[in-house]
């Protein structure tokens, strides 16, 4: 952050809406230079006015100025506020497309409810800046060196006196705006850590209440809450600071103006009309000094809030503007070729080489932990290897469009992962071309799971709730089956666990299974001897390390392990 601004950054990020900006600021400048002319105006009025000869003139001009100032700056400051709201809507934009392309290791490391933090909140302060602080600077700008101006122009000697105060003003200002900006950044990573909390412990609820952690959940979210409020009175004092210093300022400015303006009128040095029109800019500028001192501890937060977006920026994405396809064989192999991958600093899988073999069906078996669901994973590409080389066919996976391979790749997990909203979303989730009802209902046919939702109250259009809680283990991983029907991919992974399931589920869910893997090439995290019987091959994972494979009878006949494995892990038939 030293040598990058993080706002700066972002903004450098966008596309600036050029046509729009200049006809806001050429509105916006109209309206503050017509500003300008209301308190000469006003100080000419004062002069000639005698209620023997009104000049209904010169006040049907001073009423023209005076109108055309209002509309001008009510539509300049919409447009710039326009502006302002285009450019939030883009960082925002911008940011969730950037996360939804961070890779696997980031989500592994940062909460859900702090990203989303970070999307809200942090924005809204950035938000706060742009759409309304920012659109006041040219005005306030404007007015400023043009109230100055003309105040130079009428006296200035009256005006030299007034600028006794401004240094002042500055000296107290830009240390403030440094405070101001330290504590932006604690309070947006409070808040950060408030919205994980609550998005860990509402995902979670059912076990908050079963461990009765309620007290010790609220205890966590009382402190970070205190944190928040201690820094909010923090930044409070601060704004109780600058208003009445910026308000005192102006008190002093007119007072000096006052006390020595009325000296040259007595001397004939001005006219009353003159120091009226001076009071008058005095006046027209304590709106915009206000503007522009609470405008450089708004940016300060500003920029507290936008540097953990810029890390966030800064993370490194999943390419999906890979080399072309190279033309794969009609039924090709995926081959692991001395793939080492590492979780951190921790060695997951050593040096492993296997193929696992076109339309046949490639059983890992092996203790927990011994990296099954790594090489999942990795062949799903969302972990990168640290050596070795995985090809399909003749080419690296690496050089197929990650879009275009993933779209190879159908998933049915243990988790039996779901999105908010109806069935029919459910099961095309993820599909991307048509698929008309009767197509829909022929695959749940198949998947075994037609039945359950035509019992349903509104079939194919009932709500799952959030992460499908209002569906059975059993019936989630039918609707996950019937996905991978639609879905129709070269790759089956099937993480079989149905250990957690009823018989008749089991078996349903088995037969729904066998119908999918028919002709496919499969890879199955094994939990069934019945499975692994079946399997062309079998490969026994031990701590990362490949320790046999072959089919069942071959490594009931070579493989000690496996022996005591299919002995002691009462794998059901």
């Amino acid at each position: 952050m030293n040598q990058t601004n993080p706002l700066f950054y972002l903004f450098k990020k966008l596309t600036w809406p050029k046509k729009l900006i200049a006809i806001a600021v050429c509105i916006s400048s109209l309206g503050s230079l017509t500003g300008l002319l209301v308190p000469l105006v006003t100080g000419k009025l004062v002069d000639k006015f005698t209620l023997e000869s009104i000049n209904w003139n010169f006040i049907a001009i001073f009423l023209g100025i005076f109108i055309m100032n209002t509309l001008l700056s009510g539509l300049g400051l919409y447009l710039l506020s326009k502006i302002g709201e285009k450019i939030i809507y883009a960082i925002r934009s911008m940011l969730w497309q950037h996360i939804t392309h961070l890779t696997m290791p980031f989500f592994d490391k940062n909460e859900s409810g702090q990203l989303m933090s970070r999307l809200t909140d942090d924005t809204k302060v950035i938000n706060a800046f742009i759409s309304q602080k920012l659109p006041e600077l040219l005005p306030s700008v404007l007015t400023v060196l043009g109230s100055f101006i003309m105040l130079f122009v009428m006296d200035w000697q009256i005006t030299l006196v007034t600028f006794i105060t401004i240094p002042i003003f500055i000296g107290i200002m830009i240390p403030l705006g440094k405070i101001m900006q330290r504590i932006s950044k604690k309070t947006q990573a409070e808040i950060a850590d408030f919205s994980g909390l609550l998005g860990r412990v509402l995902t979670e609820m059912r076990l908050v209440k079963v461990a009765n952690t309620e007290r010790l959940e609220l205890e966590k979210a009382d402190n970070n809450l205190q944190r928040i409020y201690d820094l909010g009175l923090k930044q409070a004092k601060i704004t109780a600071i600058i208003q009445p210093i910026s308000g005192l300022v102006m008190l002093l400015t007119i007072t000096v103006i006052l006390g020595f303006g009325a000296l040259r009128v007595t001397s004939g040095a001005i006219t009353a009309g003159t120091l009226i029109a001076m009071i008058f800019y005095v006046v027209q500028l304590s709106s915009p000094l206000v503007n522009l001192s609470t405008l450089v501890t708004d940016y300060k937060k500003a920029v507290g809030a936008s540097q953990r977006i810029y890390e966030i920026m800064q993370e490194p994405i999943e390419d999906f503007t890979l080399p072309e396809v190279v033309e794969e064989s009609q039924h090709p192999s995926l081959i692991f070729k001395d793939v080492t991958f590492k979780y951190d600093t921790t060695t997951v899988l050593q040096a492993v080489n296997f193929e696992i073999l076109a339309g046949k069906v490639t059983a890992f078996v092996g203790p927990s932990g011994s990296g099954k669901s790594t090489i999942f994973n990795i062949i799903e590409r969302m972990y990168d290897i640290e050596q070795g080389m995985i090809t399909y066919g003749d080419q690296s996976i690496y050089n197929i469009p990650l879009a275009t391979w993933r779209h190879k790749i159908g998933y049915v997990m243990q988790t039996n992962a779901m999105m908010s909203g109806t069935i029919r979303d459910n099961i095309l989730y993820g599909i991307n071309h048509a698929v008309s009802d009767e197509e829909l209902e022929t695959y749940a046919k198949i998947a075994n799971c037609h039945d359950f939702i035509q019992n349903l109250e509104q079939g194919y259009d009932t709500l799952v709730g959030e992460r499908g809680i209002k569906l059975s283990g059993g019936q989630r991983q039918r609707i996950d089956i019937a996905r991978s029907f639609v879905k129709n991919p070269d790759i089956l992974l099937l993480d079989e666990a149905t250990a957690n399931l009823d018989s008749e589920s089991e078996r349903k869910i088995q037969t729904a299974l066998e119908e999918l893997m028919e002709k496919r090439t499969t890879i199955v995290i094994a939990h069934r001897l019945s499975t692994i019987r079946k399997a062309d091959q079998i490969i026994f994972l031990d701590q990362g390390v490949i320790t046999g494979s072959g089919t069942h009878q071959e490594l009931m006949q070579t493989h000690e392990k496996y022996q005591q494995f299919v002995a002691t892990q009462n794998l059901t038939e």
